[in-house]
């Protein structure tokens, strides 16, 4: 068995706090492509800052012949007509990197106007940091997001992991949307990133969030957070905001979000024309309310943190 299907070390102390108190909570299999060998994969969860991650990890190896070609499950290239389709009848990436572009900018005090794009995706977060007037770099090593990215903004991220980028530069902001929970080590990267970091300079950061409703409500069918072996890490609000502080950021904003797409009920009833259109103006009109609530109570199923490097 090659080291691309081969799990990594074991792990003794929480990815998140660094607590040594970790226990067992789930078990979770997963057959990555029809015809291969279901994997096990075991979730284990801190009892100090209830953050979970796999125990053993992928190897990686393993996670690196996966981003190769995708960090979005993508199992074959996509056209940029074909994401902004998806984008019209479901604004997800288009409103996030919009929202966490401006209040990175806002946040900003160091008068650096740099920014650093880590796992940049389609690069619509790259495009909002640029139409704020920033000059990016960007980081993605998904062939068939970097040619979506490249058609969208004219340019090419580097293709490579963020543990293989180095630089002297400094940025005045940073921004990993659905990044930390694919890191192997985060502890490490987030190290990384206050070195690259000016002093007053930001840090965007969103995460699914282990403590959501979904999860709750799913266990281990949860994928939005729980996704394997792409996610190896589990965060909950404390814990991010611990790995954060440890590493000499100060936490100035933290952010729930919740979003369902419109379509998902119509989709699983198999509806069309009219009848799907009600149904999706229905499930629209109604998950507001449900997750303003979720997200006010601290269950929502993503969690976005705005940081400061001191």
């Amino acid at each position: 068995m090659t080291t691309t299907q081969t799990y990594g070390d074991v792990i003794y102390n929480c990815v998140a706090c660094g607590a040594d108190k970790i226990d067992f909570w789930r078990q979770k299999d997963y057959q990555y492509t029809e015809g291969s060998t279901a994997k096990v994969f075991h979730i284990y969860r801190c009892k100090s800052c209830g953050t979970g991650f796999l125990n053993q990890p992928p190897h990686r190896q393993w996670l690196k012949s996966i981003y190769q070609y995708s960090g979005q499950a993508l199992t074959q290239a996509i056209s940029l007509d074909e994401v902004l389709v998806r984008e019209v009848e479901f604004p997800n990436c288009t409103v996030d990197a919009q929202r966490m572009a401006q209040q990175a900018d806002e946040l900003n005090k160091s008068g650096n106007y740099r920014a650093l794009d880590i796992g940049s995706g389609f690069g619509f977060y790259t495009r909002g940091l640029r139409r704020l007037g920033y000059r990016t770099v960007s980081i993605n090593p998904g062939e068939y997001e970097n040619q979506v990215f490249k058609d969208l903004n004219g340019d090419e991220p580097l293709p490579i992991m963020f543990e293989d980028y180095q630089s002297e530069q400094k940025f005045g902001v940073v921004v990993m949307s659905q990044v930390l929970e694919h890191l192997l080590e985060p502890d490490v990267a987030v190290a990384k990133v206050v070195g690259l970091l000016e002093s007053g300079g930001l840090l965007a950061c969103a995460v699914p969030n282990y403590a959501s409703f979904l999860v709750k409500l799913l266990g281990t069918r949860d994928n939005a957070c729980l996704w394997v072996p792409e996610h190896v890490n589990y965060f909950t609000k404390q814990g991010l905001v611990s790995l954060l502080e440890r590493n000499g950021l100060r936490v100035l904003k933290t952010e729930q979000i919740s979003r369902v797409p419109t379509n998902a009920v119509s989709r699983r009833l198999g509806l069309k024309g009219s009848l799907a259109a009600v149904i999706d103006a229905a499930v629209g009109l109604a998950q507001l309310p449900f997750t303003g609530l979720m997200n006010v109570l601290g269950l929502g199923i993503y969690i976005t943190v705005y940081a400061e490097k001191i």
